[in-house]
């Protein structure tokens, strides 16, 4: 996962939200809404949002089409499961909010965060019409939010005794936030672990061994040009698993490397 700019708020979802908050507002004094209730004309920046990350899943870093993929609401808009027996009433004010939406893949969305939107122990509900986050203290990381998800989220590689080695995401530094999210989300779940080995051994393994050849040769002219073709190939706004070259670039080539070498590895 990695920070992703939604850009501009298109100028036609200000009058939607408006008008269908206004409408929900009626439906909820009667009682809790249903999902029909919300009707679709979020997906007015269903372009907008899918441009923005670059075609790619907000949370896997999947690329994906357009079509039969998700407007997701990273506050659930119909029910929030927050855990420890928190109510479970949705942010249905919301749901045409730009600031609440991002671009998912069905397998994220629907299957594995579906309404899931944990709050750390200690921390007081968003009370409805407000703006987030308020008193809450929410668990899931934000990919459009204020912090880096590679602060909390970290790839690294694992062998089993006679079978190929795996890249794996697990939380950074202890992160609680960054097991969480990995958790709720399943950013380890084998078919992404499969996509994950299949971006490294497939790109940036290539890359890898031509800036180690250029090091054993003793040129650094080389080995910085080596470098930053691998940054311009692997950090590409259009490319899949971005933060995950970086851990492999980082786990090769440490600090101290770079250091001599004045490689700069920057966040994609």
């Amino acid at each position: 996962m990695i920070r992703v700019d939604r850009g501009p708020k298109p100028e036609a979802l200000e009058a939607i939200r408006k008008a269908e908050v206004k409408r929900l507002a009626a439906i909820v004094r009667r009682g809790r809404p249903q999902a029909t209730d919300f009707g679709n004309e979020y997906n007015v920046v269903r372009s907008a949002l899918w441009r923005a990350q670059r075609r790619k899943c907000c949370y896997c870093e999947r690329r994906i089409d357009r079509a039969y993929n998700d407007v997701e609401h990273f506050r659930p808009k119909t029910r929030a499961y927050r855990g420890q027996d928190r109510p479970t009433h949705g942010y249905w004010w919301l749901a045409w909010t730009w600031e609440n939406l991002l671009f998912a893949c069905p397998l994220c969305n629907r299957r594995y965060k579906r309404s899931k939107f944990p709050l750390a122990r200690d921390s007081r509900i968003l009370p409805a019409r407000h703006n987030p986050p308020g008193p809450e203290r929410a668990l899931l990381i934000d990919p459009a939010g204020e912090e880096d998800p590679i602060d909390h989220i970290q790839f690294v590689p694992f062998r089993q005794v006679g079978k190929k080695k795996r890249w794996i995401p697990v939380a950074r530094g202890g992160s609680r936030r960054g097991k969480k999210t990995i958790r709720v989300l399943k950013l380890d779940r084998p078919a992404l672990v499969t996509y994950y080995g299949d971006h490294v051994s497939g790109l940036v393994s290539h890359h890898v061994k031509v800036i180690r050849e250029a090091i054993r040769a003793g040129d650094g002219c080389a080995a910085a040009k080596a470098w930053r073709t691998a940054l311009r190939k692997l950090f590409h706004p259009r490319q899949a698993f971005k933060a995950l070259s970086y851990d492999v670039l980082d786990h090769h080539f440490p600090l101290m490397i770079r250091q001599q070498l004045c490689l700069d590895l920057y966040r994609p």
